[in-house]
């Protein structure tokens, strides 16, 4: 059965650079071969987390801001970056080392790894979400700065093993030179996930507490969670590559001059 979840064997090639393109193509790709894994791994966090904000604040996922004050939201994206957020990472970089090794990721597999790591990449998620919000409260600047400096955090905790201060300063390390092939791809994904949000909230579903309009959230933040998940594991790999391969520096000409004598 949970085989089945799965679908057909299939590898990624982990040790490349990628640009933003192939990174948002390789995550759709994996996402097609493999999308009951993938939204199996978000769907039962994210409906928990939106089914409790449901009881305990009264309005469903496609609510609008402005029916939540401002204090509640910061405790709600707190929760969602600091817990959700960073299971979710840790189970998929696991899926994806999982299909890149040419293995069939089984979900209970998958599921053990995220698991066993949870507590250190929650604890480096909550410590990086907190320099990150006390960034864009000084100024939008040093936010976003961090958010690109600390963006593969969870990852770096997930798979490195070496704790959560040792991932914080891995990540920042990983992104160095890379600031704006980040910033692009979190860019785009942004749009996009906002261009979705925006779309499900203009379909005609009734009060957002209402079970078509939960239920449509639910889905819609799954599939925004799980794919901006798979794009940053792909994108941890493809910093890591270009850490272990770097752009070999051109020879100066007189160099190729000297050696044709």
């Amino acid at each position: 059965m949970l085989a089945a979840l799965v679908g057909d064997p299939y590898s990624i090639d982990l040790t490349l650079e990628r640009s933003i393109l192939e990174i948002l193509r390789s995550a759709l790709d994996l996402y097609r071969r493999y999308p009951l894994l993938f939204v199996s791994l978000a769907v039962g966090l994210i409906a928990a987390y939106e089914l409790a904000v449901l009881l305990i604040a009264g309005y469903g996922p496609l609510a609008q801001h402005t029916h939540r004050s401002l204090q509640a939201r910061i405790a709600l994206e707190l929760l969602s970056f600091s817990l959700i957020g960073p299971l979710i990472s840790a189970l998929h970089v696991h899926a994806v080392i999982l299909i890149g090794e040419g293995s069939r990721p089984r979900l209970i597999d998958v599921a053990l790894r995220g698991l066993g790591v949870l507590p250190v990449v929650a604890a480096a998620e909550i410590v990086a979400n907190v320099g990150i919000l006390a960034g864009y409260y000084a100024l939008a600047v040093p936010g976003i700065i961090l958010s690109v400096r600390l963006s593969v955090v969870a990852q770096a905790a997930a798979v490195e093993h070496e704790g959560w201060l040792l991932a914080l300063r891995r990540s920042w390390r990983l992104t160095s030179g890379s600031f704006w092939h980040i910033f692009g791809l979190i860019f785009v994904t942004g749009l996009l996930a906002l261009g979705i949000i925006l779309g499900a909230r203009a379909i005609p579903v009734g009060s957002s507490s209402g079970i078509i309009s939960v239920t449509l959230g639910i889905a819609i933040d799954t599939v925004i969670a799980s794919f901006l998940a798979l794009t940053l594991a792909i994108l941890y790999f493809d910093l890591l590559a270009r850490e272990t391969n770097p752009v070999p520096r051109r020879a100066p000409e007189h160099q190729h001059l000297h050696d044709l004598d």
